[in-house]
């Protein structure tokens, strides 16, 4: 294709960009390096591929030793100026020209001569510390050492080891020698003291002091500051008093794997010719279920209440004021004068009479017969009912009002009438005056404009009976985009049409006649025909 431009994104000051896509080029004149956007080991970044920075230091080299400057060779193949790097011996040497000593020195001290004709071992001698040889250290000493911070001893002494122990007691002091004389524990009141084999000394009480383990009797008053903690299965308390600050007693603390233990509190009264016991209880295993229960013969003192032999006559009287909650499941049914039924079942569809005592179920005996026909023009002239209130008869018949009925006046609304027997205009339109229907003639209208497809109606009258009396037609142009149209009357010959700067601004259009020109997106963001641009970075 003739006359093709291939711009790429340039930059006059920046010196690299920051990103560039996948295969993008773009130039920097600081630089003066071409760049590309590419993938190199799996990572994405800018490189740099070229630029008049290289081609100037290609253009730069010479054989002179320029600093800072590509070398190369001159007609002759050679090039001048200083070499930095490794050199390799292509030729066998079998010892140096000039034989070296080699030492070490500091804390080992030592040297040896190389000439490169064989291997060699250095000596090496470790410097003096000024410690003195010896051993530290005994029945009567401890050694102690100094150490410097490369590990070495620098110093070493014997400290002599006290041979008197000094011992103290609650009351009473004394000291002792370690060599020759004996430590002995002695018991006091109600302790004993032992040594056992493995050389340990072990203190017991007697039956006169509080012990941990065993029956013991503690006689006198009790004060426990801190918390009472009793592990065993059973506490018994034997008092007449028991007082607590704590407004919540929890029981069964060990129900918690489960639900395997009775829940509540009993006491046993004498009410007759033995012990007998009263409480409440909620059953294992039945969360929704307490128990009030009186004269029961066994004792739950294992923690178990046979519900089984708890019958009606075992069940305790509850008097209280029951503001919530539901009742089910009753023994007996609720009284009338309880505000029950005294009902325990009934029949279904069947409805409620009361005989004197409770309310039962009585099924509708009555048989009706109607005499006439029940249509949707008809009404129930008469209705014949038992005592119980059953239909048993009744009669039906048409709706009609003759015309020998209506002797005077007319129909009134409330009747389903008119109101009027005046008569009517054929054609008429009803209206409801506020009394009576009456014939409203229509009216006419005047057209302005006219009304064809392309056209709406601009302007339209009406009375205050609904009626046109005026409309007026014009044709449809100039639609905004919020009504469906393009809010613009022409556009450039041969141009794109785009959106405005807003959502609701009218469309409009740019067009050229440049040859190589291509639509692009200005700086602010606007449509515009220019020669192709990579743009900025």
């Amino acid at each position: 294709m003739a006359n093709t431009v291939i711009q790429l994104k340039y930059a006059i000051s920046t010196a690299t960009p920051t990103s560039l896509q996948l295969g993008e080029a773009a130039y920097s004149n600081s630089a003066g390096k071409l760049y590309i956007g590419a993938n190199s080991n799996g990572t994405a970044g800018v490189y740099t591929i070229g630029g008049s920075y290289y081609t100037g230091l290609v253009d730069a080299a010479t054989d002179a030793n320029t600093a800072s400057a590509i070398v190369k060779r001159d007609a002759s193949g050679a090039f001048y100026g200083r070499l930095y790097g490794t050199a390799n011996n292509t030729s066998t040497a079998n010892t140096w020209a000039t034989a070296r000593n080699i030492g070490v020195s500091g804390d080992a001290n030592g040297v040896v001569s190389v000439d490169g004709s064989a291997n060699a071992n250095i000596p090496l001698v470790l410097g003096n510390t000024a410690v003195t040889a010896g051993t530290y250290g005994g029945a009567s000493n401890i050694a102690t050492f100094a150490v410097d911070s490369k590990g070495r001893i620098t110093s070493a002494a014997n400290v002599a080891i006290s041979t008197t122990l000094n011992i103290a007691a609650d009351t009473g002091t004394n000291s002792i020698a370690l060599a020759t004389e004996t430590i002995t524990f002695v018991g006091g009141d109600g302790i004993t003291t032992s040594i056992t084999p493995t050389d340990n000394v072990r203190f017991d009480v007697d039956n006169t002091v509080l012990r941990t383990t065993g029956n013991q009797t503690l006689t006198g008053d009790l004060s426990v500051t801190g918390n009472l903690i009793v592990q065993g299965e059973r506490t018994i308390v034997n008092t007449s008093t028991v007082s607590t600050t704590d407004s919540l007693i929890k029981l069964a603390a060990n129900n918690t794997v489960g639900d395997v233990i009775d829940i509540g509190f009993y006491g046993g009264a004498n009410t007759g010719s033995a012990v007998t016991y009263h409480g409440l209880i909620r059953q294992a295993g039945t969360a929704n279920t307490f128990i009030l229960f009186k004269n029961f013969s066994q004792d739950p003192s294992s923690n178990v209440v046979n519900t089984a032999y708890i019958t009606v006559a075992n069940t305790a009287t509850l008097r209280a004021n029951i503001t919530g909650g539901m009742v089910y499941a009753l023994a007996n049914a609720i009284s009338v004068v309880d505000g029950g039924t005294g009902g325990t079942s009934f029949t279904t569809g069947q409805y409620l009479v009361y005989d004197g005592t409770k309310l039962v179920s009585r099924a509708n005996t009555g048989t009706a017969t109607v005499t006439g026909a029940l249509a949707s023009g008809n009404t129930i002239t008469s209705l014949t009912t038992n005592s119980y209130g059953d239909v048993t008869a009744f009669t039906a018949a048409e709706i009609a009002i003759a015309a020998s009925q209506v002797t005077s006046g007319n129909l009134v609304i409330a009747r389903g009438g008119t109101n009027n027997n005046g008569g009517y205009t054929t054609g008429g339109i009803l209206q409801f005056d506020g009394t009576k229907f009456v014939s409203l003639a229509n009216s006419s209208y005047t057209l302005t404009g006219a009304l064809q497809a392309n056209n709406t109606v601009t302007a339209l009258s009406v009375d205050s009976y609904g009626r046109v009396t005026a409309a007026t037609g014009a044709a449809i142009s100039g639609l905004t985009v919020a009504q469906g149209g393009t809010g613009f009357a022409s556009y450039t010959a041969n141009g794109v049409i785009f959106g405005g700067v807003t959502t609701t601004s009218p469309l409009t259009s740019v067009a050229s006649s440049t040859e190589g020109h291509v639509l692009q997106i200005n700086t602010s963001g606007i449509p515009t025909f220019a020669h192709l641009n990579g743009g900025y970075f």
